[in-house]
């Protein structure tokens, strides 16, 4: 059976949920830190983080805000690289 190759919605998610949980670990923020940051509940941010095209623009900047996100990260999660 062939391999199915990854949407690029599925590969900009994977590059989310790396840079979220390795910026988390480093600044040892738990999610209710994170989910207040963004002002909303941790619900929602654990919905959004299972689809982060659900984040508007204002969220993502602020998420990288408080991960502390180089530029190069929130390019990598655009182009999904």
């Amino acid at each position: 059976m062939p391999r199915l190759k990854k949407t690029e919605a599925q590969r900009r998610a994977e590059r989310f949920d790396d840079y979220y949980r390795t910026s988390k670990a480093h600044l040892k923020l738990k999610e209710p830190d994170i989910a207040a940051a963004l002002g909303i509940g941790e619900s929602t941010l654990r919905k959004y983080k299972r689809k982060p095209d659900m984040f508007s623009m204002g969220q993502i900047a602020r998420l990288g805000h408080v991960l502390e996100w180089p530029d190069e990260a929130y390019l990598n999660i655009i182009n999904a690289k």
